[in-house]
This record gives C-alpha cells, structure tokens and sequence, in this order.
C-alpha cells in the first residue's frame, strides 16, 4: 500500500479528498491522507510544509486553487505547479506531483450541471446558468472571468444557499468521478498520475 499525502488548500477540499478520491484510490493500493493548509496558500507556505510531508508519506502531491494562490504574480496553472516543483529538493522530485486547480475547486460542480442543480434544489435556468458558462468559457475547467465571475462566485450568485465545504463535496461524490474526468482534462490528468503511483 502507498501513502499518498494530498496537501489541500482548505477544508472543501480536504473533504473532496476524503469523500471522493481515498475511496477510489484505495482498491488502486493507495492509502490516502488530505493535510489542510488552511487557506492563505503561497510558494513560501507550500516550501516550508512539504519537507515534514515527504517524511511520512511515500508520494507527496497537492489540491490548491489557482484563482486562490498567493504572490502568484503573472505565472500561468503551468508555471505554478513547476514553481512548485522547483522548490523540491532532486532527489524528492521524483515522489511529488503537484497540482494546481484551474481556477477554482468549484468548477469541477461546473463539470456536473445536472447533479448540481439538482442538489441545489434549482430548475431549468439554473441549469441553463451553468451550461451557457461552461459554453462561452469552453469549458468547465476554464470557467472564470473576474473576481465576480469565478466559479464560487458564479455558484453563490445562481444559488444563494450554496455552502462550499458542504455542498461542493456531496455533488462531486453523487456525480462521480468518470462524469468530472471527461470534462476537465487537467484533472484527469492529475488523477491519471495519482492512479499509476
């Protein structure tokens, strides 16, 4: 069995980690542990936690927002999971995959329209929101735009009600996996990594 730390940016994500990803991994021979940042996450931040990480655990990667991501200047999801990659020492390299969300946890609820709006108790132009979103962006993974139109934002101005450590979790675990995988690319690929360890 591998231990596989998965350093999260908060407790949405520890509980997406929790609920969705130990139970897939584990029949894969992964032994699972989300280890919350508690927000404010930076390079700096990240640097300083990882070595005690790469310590008890056999692979090391991460789940942290891009949209979120502090002093990350004009560097791209790409350069920042590199950046991230940069500040590991050679020889731990090899057991870290790092992994920054485009641009937001909450557009992987974008991927799932039809569960989100059902749990949400929305109706039909709730689903239209969230589908013509997803259209004029391109894609769920690419939906942002603005600080008023981020995909927690965009989810709290078509749903008022929406808590995101509760909500986001429940739907992406009723919604399943294969459903999210095909509609956001840099996600599956993350996930593909975390399946061949």
């Amino acid at each position: 069995m591998s231990r596989l730390a998965i350093s999260v940016e908060g407790a949405t994500e520890r509980e997406f980690v929790q609920r969705v990803l130990k139970p897939h991994l584990a029949p894969l021979g992964k032994s699972v542990t989300a280890i919350d940042l508690r927000g404010n996450v930076s390079l700096n931040k990240v640097t300083g936690h990882l070595p005690a990480l790469f310590g008890s655990f056999d692979v090391v990667s991460t789940l942290y927002d891009f949209y979120g991501f502090k002093g990350r200047g004009n560097l791209s999801v790409d350069e920042l999971e590199a950046a991230l990659l940069g500040r590991v020492p050679a020889h731990r390299a090899v057991r870290f995959i790092p992994y920054i969300q485009k641009y937001e946890f909450e557009a992987l609820l974008f991927a799932a329209p039809t569960e989100t709006v059902s749990w949400l108790q929305g109706g039909q132009d709730e689903l239209m929101q969230l589908t013509d979103a997803v259209k004029i962006c391109g894609s769920a993974e690419a939906v942002n735009g603005s600080v008023e139109t981020s995909p927690s934002h965009r989810l709290v101005s078509i749903f008022p009600s929406y808590d995101k450590k509760l909500h986001g979790p429940e739907i992406l675990e009723l919604a399943g996996l294969a459903m999210i995988r095909t509609q956001c690319p840099r996600f599956d690929q993350w996930l593909r990594r975390l399946e061949s360890i």
